[in-house]
């Protein structure tokens, strides 16, 4: 009897193989370390808050903005020491792990040369005050050394960190959230998600479809500028509330509001990447009319509400000059922070689109056909639907 199931398994394992050849697919990249990740993300945040604390215990300000200024900086840290072991674990992409690394010291180096435009290294200030906090001192070049290795662990680490739990997190659940709306679609309710992307009520949605993923082999350098160019324009949209903010204008000093924007920064990806991938993955609703509705034109306008946006900031702008702010000071502060955005940004675009893209693509597709799409062929080839 064993004999006999392990040869009817081992069938049914070749003919798998054979139908995914025949399809020109291939196999779904699913990971251990993927779901250990989700596992243990909740258990993360809660060792970020742990370090927060900790931290204001050693700081003597205790401020409401230096405060948010260690959050900050304790999240971006811990993501970083995160980024070290995710390394090893990301897929291959087109380019070189080395062309990646070469990139992350191009930025560092740019990100020096800034600051003295800006008047601050903060990375660098930042580590300099940890390895002072256990006892050792650094001056010259030691110091100088020791802060730039920091600050493209920063930058490279804290990227690959970020990313690679976004990427998880949407493997995990974009499937999920695709077959919800059509379980709606055939129920005829709408649900969240329907209202999330927008949908207009007047559309009866029929399903919701993803494009087979193209083998492409080569680095998508439209894919890394849309991001890279997204990203920045959503750190502009964020600072915005920061630096013409007449509140935060008169109880934060500049450091620390370039502190927080600058840390900010670094997590907009998880504003972004969502709807990037719903982009990637080309999912649409099939109506009744004649095009299809795809659902990342409505992910990114309920992001960007561009006019909300601009009207907010010109009101801010115009108050904070009208309560005496000085129009230069908020003008030096915007285009001091163009340039650390900017590195964030190339370097989360051209990480997303090199390691992570191609694998998030399939693995979503994949599970998404395998866990919700074979059961229905399944049972069609049956003829249990059958009246």
């Amino acid at each position: 009897m064993k004999r006999n199931e392990r040869f009817e398994e081992a069938v049914e394992s070749a003919s798998d193989r054979l139908d995914r050849l025949e399809a020109n697919d291939a196999p779904p990249r699913i990971t251990a370390g993927e779901d250990y990740i989700v596992r243990i993300f909740p258990y993360f945040v809660i060792s970020c808050l742990i370090v927060w604390m900790a931290g204001l215990v050693y700081i003597e300000d205790r401020s409401f903005s230096k405060m948010i200024e260690v959050l900050c900086l304790s999240f971006t840290l811990c993501f970083a020491l995160l980024g070290i072991p995710c390394s090893q674990m990301m897929m291959r992409g087109a380019l070189s792990g080395w062309r990646i690394t070469i990139l992350a010291i191009i930025l560092t180096v740019a990100l020096y040369c800034f600051s003295p435009f800006t008047g601050v290294a903060y990375f660098a200030e930042a580590i300099h005050d940890l390895v002072g906090f256990v006892g050792i001192e650094l001056t010259g070049i030691a110091d100088a050394v020791i802060g730039f290795l920091g600050t493209f662990c920063v930058i490279l680490f804290t990227s690959i960190g970020v990313t690679t739990v976004i990427s998880c997190y949407l493997r995990r659940y974009i499937p999920d959230v695709i077959a919800t709306m059509n379980e709606h679609a055939e129920a005829g309710v709408r649900g969240k998600a329907e209202r999330f992307f927008m949908i207009p009520d007047i559309v009866d949605v029929q399903e919701v479809v993803l494009e087979q993923p193209e083998k492409l082999h080569r680095f998508d350098v439209s894919s890394m500028l849309s991001i890279t160019l997204y990203l920045f324009v959503m750190g502009l949209l964020v600072s915005s509330y920061l630096f013409v903010n007449p509140l935060f204008l008169q109880v934060m000093s500049w450091k620390t509001m370039f502190a927080i924007t600058l840390m900010l920064s670094m997590f907009t990806p998880a504003l972004i990447l969502p709807w990037q991938i719903f982009r990637s993955i080309g999912a649409k609703a099939r109506t009744e009319a004649h095009r299809d509705y795809y659902l990342w034109h409505g992910a990114k306008s309920r992001l960007f509400t561009t006019f909300f946006a601009l009207g907010a900031f010109m009101m801010m702008f115009v108050l904070s000059v009208y309560l005496g702010n000085d129009v230069g000071t908020i003008i030096n502060n915007y285009l001091s922070f163009l340039v650390p955005l900017l590195a964030t940004s190339l370097m989360y675009g051209m990480l997303y689109a090199n390691n992570f893209e191609i694998g998030d693509r399939e693995s979503i597709y994949y599970r998404y056909v395998t866990k919700y799409r074979a059961p229905d062929r399944r049972r069609k080839d049956d003829g249990s639907d059958a009246e």
